[in-house]
């Protein structure tokens, strides 16, 4: 293992080789179409398995409820442990020693990072575990029974789950690191494996067990209990899915020694610069925290079921355009950010934005206008009722509004980290959750919303952190004036998105019942893609000009393979 101050391999130092790491990093566009089409398989796969567990749990099952309360609390630590802070601070650690030492630097920090990870991760989840378990019912000082109504439920749920976060943490680290060596498709490819396992799981439930009601949740404990099991054996599977990629890229191989003083040195100063990043992630995962809070202790039974359902459905858009670009794009924005190349980092930012906003304006209004069919054809189906469906579909019709915001935020956000601007984003998430936790009361206690009301204050302060972070890309960041012509090209769309959003609803009031049915819905999509494309060429969006004359390239490659 290479452990001077040479790169390894003869690899040149300095311009040439951060040249090398910025030049491995082209394709920008292509990778995203790859990597968003591994990521619908993946939301697929996992709308899939909410339907099956709507369909086995119910709208109503307080042992369902504390399950999902209690598989909050490892995603927390997954977001701002494993995919968000470490892994974004790995990555432009993993870029610059690459750019200034070589490949083998890179690989023995990688090596010394992930070791200290997993010590982390170990104690992370034995404290949390310990915490959890003697947490009391109420909240200390209060009769507020502040776990929900079967406190114990929560309590086992949580000890069962937390492992999982040593898993999906490990897996995020190591695909960050996939990311920089330019590998995208395992990583992108590793969510699908948990989701085929989760699936398999529930068919596994329920084949071998016998099938209790909705309100018999005594009767569907096992079940969830075996769920859980499930769950673990999904999160091992994704990480070992990775580590043939990762000796292909070089970042593991045989002989591996224990790292140097200076690779433990190095790996504990990706923990220190991850430490504002996971402070900003803990902001977010500590808002989400407190929306499941307030679903379990001051929502009817099925209120987080219902909740999460309709976060699940918001997240298939997002994930697929927004978080799928985001991820294909920070690479490159932190190679940029690196060499102080703002011109580019500037140019990357607002065309990767202009082509998620391409996208995620129809889906927003399309899926607001489409909440009551969408949610009727997921998942209304055994155990969950007509009341579930209106429960859900509120709470996601308010929810979709956040698509816009929510993605935008992503990418600022990173745009902030890519020049070492880690405090300016957690500030204002700090502002956000305050504001988003007086909202959330105000909305539930004295305005009387049911989940619509959390997901309501999440899209009002999803667009208050988008509008506190965009003027300090110039301010703060000192980044060049943005492209002309992005008003215009916003409203263009917005036209578009008008049609596209008609198209659906006329379509819909013309079917009746019947648009709530699988053709029904999908004639109603079709018809709002069909106007939001027809009028954005009318109006000659640039974003339609590019999507189009992809389209004739791929044409025309399918033209010349099919010639003898």
């Amino acid at each position: 293992m290479t452990t001077g101050t040479a790169p390894a391999g003869g690899q040149p130092s300095g311009g040439a080789a951060g040249d090398r790491v910025v030049d491995r990093q082209r394709g920008v566009a292509r990778r995203t179409i790859w990597i968003s089409l591994l990521t619908l398989l993946s939301r697929v796969l996992g709308l899939l398995r909410e339907i099956i567990s709507a369909a086995l749990f119910g709208d109503s099952s307080v042992v369902y409820d504390a399950f999902l309360f209690a598989w909050r609390i490892p995603n927390m630590f997954r977001r701002f442990l494993g995919e968000g802070a470490l892994s974004t601070s790995l990555q432009t650690s993993l870029t610059e020693e690459d750019a200034d030492r070589g490949d083998g630097a890179g690989r023995e920090l990688f090596l010394a990072t992930t070791l200290l990870l997993l010590r982390l991760l170990g104690l992370v989840c034995a404290v949390v575990m310990v915490t959890v378990w003697l947490l009391p019912d109420f909240m200390p000082g209060t009769e507020f029974l502040w776990l929900g109504p079967h406190p114990e439920l929560v309590r086992e749920f949580t000890v069962r789950l937390m492992p999982f976060v040593i898993f999906v943490c490990l897996t995020a680290a190591v695909g960050g690191a996939l990311n920089v060596r330019a590998h995208y498709a395992t990583p992108a490819l590793a969510p699908v494996l948990l989701n085929l396992v989760w699936i398999l799981s529930l068919v596994g439930i329920t084949v071998l067990l016998p099938r209790a009601e909705a309100g018999d949740w005594e009767g569907q404990l096992p079940a969830v209990r075996w769920l859980a099991w499930g769950v673990l054996l999904a999160g091992l599977v994704q990480l070992l899915l990775l580590v043939p990629a990762l000796k292909r890229r070089g970042l593991l191989v045989r002989g591996l020694s224990r790292p140097t003083a200076a690779a433990r040195a190095k790996a504990r100063g990706v923990l220190r610069r991850s430490a504002p990043l996971a402070l900003g992630a803990a902001v977010y995962q500590v808002n989400v925290m407190i929306d499941g809070l307030m679903a379990q202790s001051l929502l009817l039974p099925g209120g987080q079921t219902v909740h999460y359902l309709a976060n699940r459905v918001q997240q298939f858009p997002l994930a697929l355009v927004a978080i799928a670009a985001t991820t294909a794009v920070f690479p490159a924005l932190a190679a940029l950010g690196q060499q102080r190349r703002l011109e580019d980092l500037r140019r990357l930012h607002d065309q990767t934005q202009r082509s998620v906003l391409f996208v995620a304006l129809p889906a927003a209004v399309g899926l607001a206008v489409l909440a009551v069919p969408v949610t009727t054809v997921l998942f209304h189906y055994g155990n969950f009722s007509e009341v579930g469906v209106e429960r859900t579909a509120a709470a996601l019709r308010m929810l979709a509004l956040a698509i816009l915001p929510a993605g935008a935020v992503g990418l600022v956000a990173r745009t902030y980290y890519s020049v070492g601007d880690y405090s300016t984003p957690v500030r204002i998430s700090a502002v956000m959750l305050v504001a988003n936790v007086i909202l959330n009361y105000v909305l539930l206690r004295h305005v009387g919303m049911d989940a619509d009301g959390l997901a309501l204050a999440t899209t009002i302060t999803s667009f208050g952190n988008l509008l506190l972070l965009l003027p300090g890309l110039r301010r703060k960041l000192e980044l060049p004036v943005g492209q002309a012509g992005f008003t215009l090209a916003f409203a263009r769309m917005g036209a578009a998105t008008a049609g596209c959003g008609l198209a659906a609803w006329g379509l819909q009031a013309l079917l009746g019942e019947r648009g709530s049915r699988p053709l029904g819905l999908a004639l109603s999509i079709v018809a709002g893609i069909v106007a939001y494309l027809a009028v954005a060429r009318l109006l000659r969006v640039p974003e339609w000009a590019t999507v189009a004359s992809r389209f004739q390239r791929i044409r025309g490659k399918m033209e010349r393979n099919r010639r003898p």
